[in-house]
């Protein structure tokens, strides 16, 4: 494969930077250069709700001189991620054409679901030792100036996510006004963020222990591989980082921005995210404190080498993603084994009709999510359990899972229910046509397997699938009375018969 070129481009919540790549499969990655530039967005979006006139034009200066970059290198291939900042201002729509027109950059803004993901996705990437941390249990705190975001592992796959609004630089404006007011300001912050985190103890941590920590934010990582080699360590235990949080806590703002090479708008949130990180250390019980300074660009990258696999190596996070989504089944206390039962149904369909059905593996992904999900509803209510389930599934967060794709997984379950093919503008607005009938194939597929076992009794396990004469023919391998699944396969044949041009039809093994 010849040496490919990517920019990565970040406009974050305090700062905008680019990566500039070389991919080789011969000599792997090589970062080439590396440009930032510190611009406060999140200060005008934290404070007012909207960007400044004047920010999106020292924004739109900075992006210019990127493009400048772009030319020197001949790159033509770049992704351009907006975060937190960007996503909640008001303006934001009008901002980014200001970019487009006076830079000629696309800025994408992306969900706070996918901007974790990406950053873990080169947490795995970039950090040799990731894969036997997340054996042993492992929390990942990634701080961000807008917002938090601490993800669970256990076993080897991620068990829990979960987003709150305390950023370093939201809780810095945030509190600005109280700082002239008291001699004790970090007494107020460590009240504030405290008060933040003890409802996430309760209602996330719980009974989740894990043995080592990772920190990720650029310059607290820094900092903290800095001290570590200067002590000639890789990590802190406990008690250590304990000791240097009351050493950077006694300093001021100056003196860190001094000691460590930071500037000083830099060191001013350093202290608020010391707070975070040391309330989470010991609300998990962690015993090791490791840090990393991936970046969004950095997640660009990874994402970018495992979409178009132009390397070999990367971890494969669809594990992750259905452990995740089995964990948030058992919290609305679906019916595990039925769930489980209509998504090895669901899977056979699927694989049985791949060559003519037009879907890829990645919906194959996003079928078991909806099959996995599809029961949750009824933990809100019985009434409406296809609909709450649809809700549920849009209100959460599943890492991994781009928004487009959420919809997609939710859309799949709320039409699993219905008896004729619903209209493009039915679905979702935001969905493209393609988009659209891939999701209707996919709830096609997982209408015939929960009906398969509408009696939540798990009567049909077995199955072999094959398609003849324009039939999809389905043999149970079982030795129960199926009379009520064969009679609810013709009432929902005719979805799937619209959709693939395939009658379904089930048949029970003959035993001799």
């Amino acid at each position: 494969m010849p040496r490919q070129m990517l920019a990565a481009i970040d406009v974050g919540s305090s700062e905008v930077a680019m990566k500039i790549y070389q991919i080789s499969k011969a000599t792997g990655v090589q970062e080439l250069e590396y440009v930032r530039s510190i611009i406060e967005l999140g200060a005008d979006t934290y404070n007012t709700g909207s960007i400044a006139y004047d920010t999106t034009s020292e924004l739109c200066g900075v992006i210019k001189g990127f493009t400048e970059k772009l030319k020197e290198y001949k790159i033509q291939n770049y992704l351009a991620y907006a975060s937190s900042a960007m996503r909640e201002a008001v303006n934001r729509d009008l901002v980014l054409d200001q970019i487009r027109l006076q830079t000629g950059l696309n800025v994408e803004v992306i969900g706070n679901a996918q901007q974790r993901f990406l950053t873990l996705q080169s947490l795995a990437g970039m950090m040799p030792q990731f894969d036997s941390l997340t054996k042993e249990g492992v929390a990942v705190i990634d701080l961000s100036s807008g917002s938090l975001q601490v993800s669970l592992f256990e076993d080897g796959y991620l068990q829990n996510t979960q987003n709150l609004k305390l950023g370093s630089l939201r809780v810095r404006e945030i509190l600005a006004d109280i700082e002239q007011q008291t001699t004790s300001f970090v007494n107020v912050m460590e009240d504030y963020i405290g008060n933040e985190l003890r409802t996430f103890e309760r209602l996330v941590i719980k009974e989740n222990k894990v043995k080592h920590v990772i920190v990720i934010g650029e310059e607290i990582a820094t900092i903290l591989n800095s001290v570590n080699a200067s002590k000639n360590r890789e990590s802190f235990t406990a008690a250590q980082f304990e000791k240097f949080y009351f050493k950077l806590m006694r300093s001021r703002e100056d003196e860190l921005s001094k000691k460590y090479n930071v500037p000083y708008e830099t060191a001013t949130v350093l202290k608020p995210s010391m707070i975070i990180f040391k309330n989470l250390v010991e609300m998990l019980g962690a015993e090791v404190v490791w840090a990393s300074n991936v970046g969004l660009c950095d997640g660009i990258l990874a994402d970018y080498i495992s979409r178009e696999r132009v390397m070999t190596g990367v971890r494969d996070f669809s594990g992750d993603i259905i452990s995740v989504t089995r964990k948030m089944a058992e919290r609305y206390e679906s019916d595990e084994v039925h769930t489980r039962n209509v998504e090895e149904l669901s899977l056979a369909i699927f694989d049985s009709i791949r060559k003519i059905s037009g879907l890829n593996q990645r919906d194959r992904l996003l079928l078991q999510v909806a099959g996995i999900l599809h029961d949750c509803g009824k933990y809100v209510n019985m009434m409406n359990g296809t609909e709450n389930a649809y809700y549920l599934v849009l209100s959460t967060e599943i890492i991994g899972l781009s928004e487009i794709e959420k919809q997609i997984v939710a859309n799949v379950i709320r039409y699993n229910s219905n008896s004729e093919v619903p209209d493009y503008g039915e679905v979702s607005y935001d969905m493209t046509h393609v988009e659209y009938v891939r999701t209707l194939k996919m709830a096609a597929i997982l209408r015939l397997a929960n009906g398969m076992d509408r009696s939540h009794l798990q009567r049909i396990q077995d199955v072999s699938v094959s398609i003849k004469n324009n039939e999809l023919k389905i043999l149970a391998n079982t030795i129960y009375d199926i009379t009520l699944e064969q009679g609810l396969m013709e009432n929902r044949a005719h979805f799937f018969e619209d959709i693939f041009g395939l009658r379904p039809v089930l048949r029970q093994k003959r035993r001799g």
